[in-house]
């Protein structure tokens, strides 16, 4: 899909920038010399053709008082669907994924922090009949931010977030006003001259009490951004791969941040190990244009690093996709 660059600058500021004010369209409109109705139309049309899924508040949920957790089943080919049933009726789980490997069904789950998350998790390999599972929480955040740069300037500022942007001593605490402004915060934002004012009305408050909310959220690292979430395939980049590699433990830190360095890459983490089982240790999320391009970033990747124990995971098929929702 080709898009004309007013609408390419429009995304990459809905991704990276949103202005947090009352007229926020208005702010777009002066930064790329147009008007504010011209920026409303246009989002509305990208919403209509399914370029823009979502513009909201993105939380961190283990800062709002949740845990989370990427997971893996083993489950037989026959077994698959029956599985990916069991585990997409759960509340909790947001991505389901069948990959290309033994481990072959893999889901994010989030919970309040008070449930058990590994009860949970086992209690759904036995009703997916899953012969044997993995949890692989984050150990340690190198890199996180879906940001898809629209114009391919080179100077595009373009954001992400790293475990130097995320304090371990945050103050998990949530008041009662707080989880309201989060129910709210987390719907998709109206398309409106005052995208904030229902929200305020509703919450009882004036639209400047919420705006500054919005900053008190991201300045305490309860929220990581506010920021529209793009149809990765409709915006052009059509392949993503989950890239798994096997770095020596003591360079695991330096390797993180080499792969953080490549802007094809969105996500990375370190996850824990299972001796025998599963000894892969770095965990990346590749976007690209094609699988062709894909497989070459990683490769790329494997010299910049000198990692050549690696594989990458297909995304094979996608069950389930949703943002969680938090305190409903």
């Amino acid at each position: 899909m080709e898009f004309e660059l007013t609408d390419k600058k429009i995304l990459n500021i809905l991704q990276t920038d949103f202005p947090i004010s009352a007229r926020p369209f208005l702010d777009i409109a002066g930064a790329i010399g147009i008007t504010e109705q011209e920026v409303i139309d246009r989002i509305l049309n990208l919403k209509k053709i399914k370029v823009i899924r979502q513009i909201s508040a993105i939380f961190d949920s283990h800062n709002i008082g949740y845990k989370s957790t990427l997971a893996a089943f083993k489950v037989s080919e026959g077994s698959v669907d029956f599985a990916a049933n069991i585990i997409n009726s759960h509340n909790g789980v947001s991505h389901n994924y069948l990959r290309s490997n033994e481990y072959n069904i893999w889901f994010t789950i989030t919970l309040p922090a008070e449930l058990d998350l590994e009860e949970e998790i086992k209690v759904l390999s036995k009703e997916s009949n899953a012969s044997d599972y993995l949890i692989l929480p984050t150990l340690k955040l190198f890199k996180i931010g879906v940001n898809f740069d629209m114009t391919g300037e080179d100077n595009a500022s373009f954001k992400f977030f790293s475990h130097d942007d995320f304090k371990d001593d945050v103050d998990i605490n949530v008041s009662d006003f707080e989880k309201c402004c989060i129910k709210e915060l987390q719907k998709d934002l109206e398309i409106t001259p005052e995208p904030f004012k229902n929200s305020s009305v509703y919450l009882g408050i004036s639209q400047d009490k919420l705006l500054n909310q919005v900053k008190d959220f991201i300045s305490e690292k309860k929220m990581r951004r506010f920021a529209c979430v793009l149809y990765h395939q409709k915006a052009g980049f059509s392949y993503n791969i989950m890239g798994i590699w096997k770095s020596k433990p003591e360079d695991v830190d330096k390797n993180g941040k080499l792969m953080s360095s490549v802007k094809e890459v969105s996500h990375c983490y370190q996850r824990p190990v299972y001796p025998g089982r599963w000894e892969y240790n770095i965990f990346t999320m590749i976007h690209a244009k094609s699988k062709e391009e894909a497989f070459k970033i990683m490769k790329d990747i494997s010299a910049l690093t000198g990692i050549n124990d690696f594989d990458a995971l297909e995304s094979v098929r996608e069950f389930k996709k949703v943002r969680v929702k938090y305190y409903v």
